[in-house]
């Protein structure tokens, strides 16, 4: 059906579906930003979805690094011949589906994971097992994998411990100040997650109109698709994945304003270091060790819950070869109706 529509056509309905995934990347992971903010009641579930997609927006313009590593670093375009537009088209809908799946579930997994198994899936599944960078998935998206998290569980321990050692110089801080401070760092996170997540789906875009000829290799991101990328992931964001925030905010750890707005600069400050980089790293796996981290520090007598954190580990294992899965799917679906 997609190769009827001819090639402006066919460019057109990705763009749609990328900005529908991208939608579906905000309603997913708003809980990154603000889940801590609510858990607290530092601000409401409505006030904090307002705050979190502004501050989505604005981080989509920061850079376009993770998009040129989705662009250029995935899948090699000259590989893909006569199936890009299957390919990423089955991509981004086995990413969407893989996103509704796991929040019907309440699991805070990766959306970013899921495009990426969504590109290999389909890829694999269209014959196009040579498209696949599989040395600059190791690089840009395997290893920051299993090290964001442990670096955001290190960095939270580290910031909390620091904050507990100044208060025994200076004394208690009200807890409305650490209010205050947390919806500060929240809205922090919520601008580096639009600085790395929206990225994401502006690389697929521009990848699908370099690979159609539209766009020349050199000329990095168009800012119309920057633009469009930012609105759809504040719409998303401001509809807001309930289920996930309170997995997120309440299942891990217990948090008060002071553990959580830690938790919150440490998970800002990792994944805007990444996004700087050019690493897209899942914003979900920092956010929750992030918590981990400065929770853990703050009160060791409450402990985790770990049979959460099993929880979430399964759907982090499973993201990248269950959308892979789901993308070839769509992939093999795709072909025929050619």
């Amino acid at each position: 059906m997609i190769s009827l529509l001819g090639v402006d056509g066919g460019v057109i309905l990705l763009v749609a579906i990328a900005l529908l995934f991208d939608v579906t990347n905000g309603f997913h992971d708003a809980a990154n930003a603000i889940a801590t903010v609510v858990a607290t009641r530092a601000l409401s579930l409505r006030s904090a979805l307002i705050v979190a997609a502004i501050a989505n927006f604005a981080g989509a313009f920061l850079s376009t690094r993770v998009a040129l590593t989705i662009e250029q670093g995935i899948l090699e375009r000259s590989q893909l011949g006569g199936h890009w537009l299957g390919v990423i088209a089955a991509a981004l809908v086995g990413a969407v589906l893989w996103n509704l799946l796991t929040w019907y579930w309440g699991l805070p997994s990766s959306s970013s994971h899921a495009l990426i198994g969504g590109l290999v899936g389909a890829a694999v599944a269209q014959g196009a097992v040579n498209a696949v960078r599989w040395q600059g998935i190791v690089q840009a998206v395997v290893i920051p994998m299993v090290l964001s998290p442990l670096l955001a569980v290190a960095v939270g321990m580290t910031l909390m411990a620091l904050v507990e050692h100044l208060l025994q110089w200076v004394g208690e801080v009200p807890e409305p100040r650490w209010q205050h401070l947390q919806i500060l760092s929240g809205t922090l996170m919520a601008f580096a997650h639009g600085a790395n997540d929206a990225q994401k789906t502006m690389g697929v875009i521009t990848l699908a109109l370099v690979s159609v000829g539209q766009l020349s290799p050199e000329a990095g991101i168009p800012l119309w698709v920057i633009a469009l990328c930012a609105v759809a992931i504040a719409m998303g964001t401001y509809g807001g994945g309930e289920r996930i925030i309170r997995t997120t905010g309440e299942k891990i750890t217990t948090l008060d304003p002071l553990s959580g707005c830690m938790a919150n600069l440490s998970a800002a400050l990792t994944v805007t270091a990444a996004s700087l980089v050019g690493f897209p790293v899942s914003t979900t796996q920092v956010v929750v060790g992030a918590i981990t981290g400065a929770g853990y520090q703050h009160h060791p007598e409450l402990g985790v819950n770990w049979q959460t954190w099993r929880h979430i580990l399964v759907a982090w294992v499973l993201t990248v070869p269950g959308a892979a899965v789901v993308a070839a799917a769509m992939a093999w679906g795709f072909s025929g109706k050619q």
